[in-house]
Formats: structure tokens, C-alpha cells, sequence
């Protein structure tokens, strides 16, 4: 019983010494937000989003706003678009438009993963982008985050590219990732 006691203790430390808050500010609906560096979340009013749906916000470890997105468009922690910011292949329709994960072994660049909104009732000229990378490097543009140039909407093949119905939808509105124990991540989409 000691030790089982010992155990859930530690492991309660370790959580608490290891703790970061790069999810310490969330953006999204109209123009609003949360701030979690507080003991009781604070409104934020500030935010530039207007989205029912998808978005994405990142904090550095200290909790201190680095940029947030609908999918289609990013803006850095002074809520400005960054330069080449805009006409991202996420939709802010889709339920999980957008993902941010740290570029690992890195401490100012980014992956943005956007993730478009499947159309069940295709037209001819409407395609769907599926899911869509773009690289934000945040010691660019003074220090407020720019779209690395040429590492934007890079496209992930995440489908069979041979069945037709797959290669039509590429992907649903779903992504996530998980850290992996060295460090890399893994990425989920459906």
C-alpha cells in the first residue's frame, strides 16, 4: 500500500514539475478566447477568429501567446495576419481544421497541419485539398512569425490514391498527434 501510495505521489510530481502551457490560451468562435495562465480561466476579447468550427492556438511553454488559426488564415500574438498567412487549405467548416505541433529539435518553428472540409455532394471543379502542411518559423518577421516560404500547403497524401472514392474525399475533418517517448510526433487523420 506504501508504495502504491509512494507511486501515485511521484507520479503527481512529475506531472507538475513537467507541466508546460503551450495550451494556455485557446482562440475560437467570434473574436473570443481563454486565457488559462490564472488560477480561473479569463476571457480574452482580443482574438481576430470568426469560426463555428475548426482552429488551433499555441503558447510557448510559459503561456505566453505564439499565433492561432481557423485553417485558412494565421495571426500572430499581436492578433496581425502573419505574411503569408493567409489562403491556407484548411476549412473553418471543418470540425478540426487545423493542428500545431512544435518542429521537434526546434524551438521557433512549427508544423501547421490543415485539414479540409470533405464535400459529400461534389460538383465538377470543387476539389478537396485533405490534409495540407505549411511551416511557420517564428524568428521570421521580427519575431512574430512568418510562413517559411515554399514550405506552404505541402500535401500529405494520407489516402489510397488508387481507390477512386478515397482519391475523391481524401480525408474526413479529423487530425490529431501524439508525442512519441524520443521526441517525434506521430500524426492521426481519418
Amino acid at each position: 500500500m506504501k508504495t502504491k501510495l509512494l507511486f501515485i505521489i511521484l507520479g503527481f510530481s512529475v506531472c507538475f514539475v513537467f507541466s508546460q502551457k503551450q495550451s494556455a490560451n485557446w482562440y475560437f468562435g467570434e473574436f473570443a478566447g481563454l486565457n488559462f495562465n490564472t488560477p480561473n480561466p479569463t476571457p480574452l476579447l482580443d482574438g481576430q477568429l470568426i469560426t463555428k468550427e475548426g482552429c488551433a492556438t499555441i503558447s510557448d511553454p510559459n503561456g505566453n501567446l505564439l499565433f492561432y488559426t481557423d485553417g485558412v488564415t494565421v495571426w500572430d500574438r499581436r492578433h496581425q495576419i502573419m505574411p503569408n498567412g493567409q489562403g491556407l487549405l484548411g476549412h473553418s467548416s471543418s470540425t478540426e481544421s487545423a493542428l500545431i505541433v512544435p518542429k521537434p529539435g526546434s524551438t521557433s518553428k512549427y508544423y501547421l497541419f490543415t485539414i479540409d472540409k470533405p464535400s459529400y455532394y461534389l460538383t465538377e471543379g470543387e476539389p478537396i485539398d485533405g490534409v495540407n502542411y505549411s511551416e511557420v518559423d517564428l524568428s521570421l518577421n521580427s519575431s512574430f512569425g512568418d510562413i517559411v516560404p515554399g514550405v506552404k500547403n505541402m500535401h500529405l497524401v494520407t489516402y489510397d490514391v488508387n481507390d477512386a472514392t478515397q482519391n475523391e474525399y481524401k480525408s474526413s475533418e479529423k487530425i490529431t498527434a501524439v508525442s512519441h517517448s524520443d521526441g517525434s510526433c506521430l500524426l492521426y487523420t481519418s
